[in-house]
């Protein structure tokens, strides 16, 4: 892929963006010092140029009762055109949220969110009868938390104490059929005006900010982040996953991986590795000194680290 090079002020615009994708574009203008327009400007070249591929919000699904199961697949027997088949029938189950492609140990990865075991049983053995014959489970596991780490490593800033959005449940919340509606509407687009919320929800923008203040105040809403194609700009992802043989070191660990620019998430899973998380990372070299200096940093302590690429996301919502 075609790598761009951007300059330090766009640079700063995908930070401050990933900080909080609604911020407005006044406030970031200020805080970069550049004019308004020339921020829209730049914002709009970083869209067109595909290097912005969305806003995403970060809606914490597990606060209004849901459980979300993380399901790794690896194709078998197949071809290209079944295995794009395949592809295409899982994007078109509205209960899957996300579906990525992969490169190693595993080739699909699904998340599907349901408020009870039996209700994900149902909605995983409709699509695993269909695909049995073309794929292996790798692993079906339940996220309990997920952490998104700003991206430190576009302004190579110090990272050990960056701000962290934590999905994880808490405690249950009901919301109405208004906030349900307006949550949907942020999940499509974070960066959607206070008019265009109040037109769709048939509320003042006043009433519509109240809420969003609310589901913020509650939990429910994390945070706005850019959907960055990373790709674009020369890095690639990879997902770790270790065994350990001290448990204990957990602790330590985290603060190692948060203090580290280049790690962007945190999961926490049961039917899942020890300790997993997921880097941003512009070359391999580097990406294989990171993993020579943990095993250095903790010698001993790790029994065996997997990791693989994935290399395309095809749905991504949080709600």
């Amino acid at each position: 892929m075609y790598h761009m090079e951007l300059d330090v002020k766009d640079k700063k615009i995908l930070y401050e963006l990933d900080k909080n994708a609604r911020i407005s574009f006044s406030e970031i203008a200020k805080k970069i010092r550049l004019s308004k327009n020339s921020v829209i400007n730049r914002i709009k070249s970083l869209e067109e140029e595909n290097i912005i591929l969305g806003y995403n919000s970060l809606i914490n699904i597990n606060q209004l009762g849901y459980a979300t199961y993380d399901v790794y697949l690896k194709f078998q027997d197949t071809t290209p055109e079944k295995e794009k088949e395949i592809i295409d029938s899982v994007l078109k189950h509205k209960d899957i949220w996300f579906v990525g492609r992969v490169e190693g140990t595993i080739n699909l990865a699904l998340l599907i969110s349901t408020k009870t075991p039996e209700e994900f049983y149902d909605i995983w053995d409709r699509i695993y009868q269909k695909i049995k014959k073309h794929v292996k489970v790798y692993r079906i596991a339940i996220l309990l938390e997920y952490h998104h780490f700003t991206r430190e490593y576009l302004l190579d800033r110090d990272s050990s104490t960056r701000s962290i959005a934590l999905i994880g449940k808490k405690k249950y919340i009901e919301i109405d059929e208004i906030d349900n509606k307006i949550l949907k509407l942020l999940a499509h687009n974070a960066r959607i005006s206070l008019l265009d919320l109040a037109e769709k929800t048939k509320m003042t923008p006043k009433s519509v900010r109240d809420r969003i203040k609310r589901l913020e105040d509650k939990k429910i809403v994390l945070g706005y982040k850019i959907n960055l194609n990373f790709q674009k700009l020369g890095f690639d992802y990879y997902k770790l996953m270790v065994s350990l043989n001290d448990l204990g070191i957990r602790e330590k660990l985290y603060d190692w991986i948060r203090a580290n620019p280049n790690v962007v998430y945190f999961d926490k899973f049961i039917n899942g590795a020890d300790f997993e998380f997921d880097v941003e990372i512009d070359s391999f070299e580097k990406f294989v000194s990171l993993l020579e200096n943990m095993k250095r940093d903790f010698k001993g302590a790790i029994k065996e680290i997997q990791w693989f690429k994935p290399t395309l996301i095809y749905k991504s919502s949080y709600f």
